[in-house]
């Protein structure tokens, strides 16, 4: 269980009103991990979210070129990561490795579920502002791809 603060909750999840930001906190645990460090693996089981309080995160993929691995985003602090690891039956599907020491929110999957059951209207904020995330990349990823094409 995560103690709320004013600035966790700003940094992390201002889309939501204090009493979401404790209710999610409560439902969350600190994990740490120091430069050059990974976080997990592509093929990894996945079975929690992750939310950057502190540091900042490569995002490494696969190059199809022997086990070269291509950096191809920087996370900073207030991120989400690994939202896959929401659903059931995932794997991760890239390599997270520290660029400094990082501390991270962690969200299992079982107590997200949990909020779903508990408390459904901050299930959907928590999924709704994972969505805009996700599109945000997507535009990104697919403008750097026009460039490069």
């Amino acid at each position: 269980m995560v103690e709320y603060s004013s600035q966790l909750h700003e940094e992390c999840f201002p889309f939501l009103d204090k009493a979401d930001a404790l209710a999610l906190l409560s439902a969350m645990e600190f994990t740490e991990i120091k430069t050059g460090s990974v976080l997990y693996t592509a093929k990894d089981l996945a079975d929690c979210l992750y939310v950057l309080v502190v540091g900042r995160i490569a995002v490494q993929k696969h190059t199809g070129f022997g086990d070269r691995m291509q950096v191809v985003a920087l996370l900073d602090p207030g991120a989400p990561v690994g939202e896959s690891g929401l659903l059931d039956a995932q794997f991760r599907g890239a390599m997270l490795t520290a660029v400094a020491d990082s501390r991270l929110l962690m969200l299992t999957r079982q107590e997200f579920y949990s909020i779903i059951t508990d408390n459904p209207s901050l299930a959907v904020k928590v999924l709704t502002w994972l969505m805009g995330r996700l599109a945000l990349r997507l535009q990104k990823s697919s403008e750097r791809l026009a460039h490069v094409l």
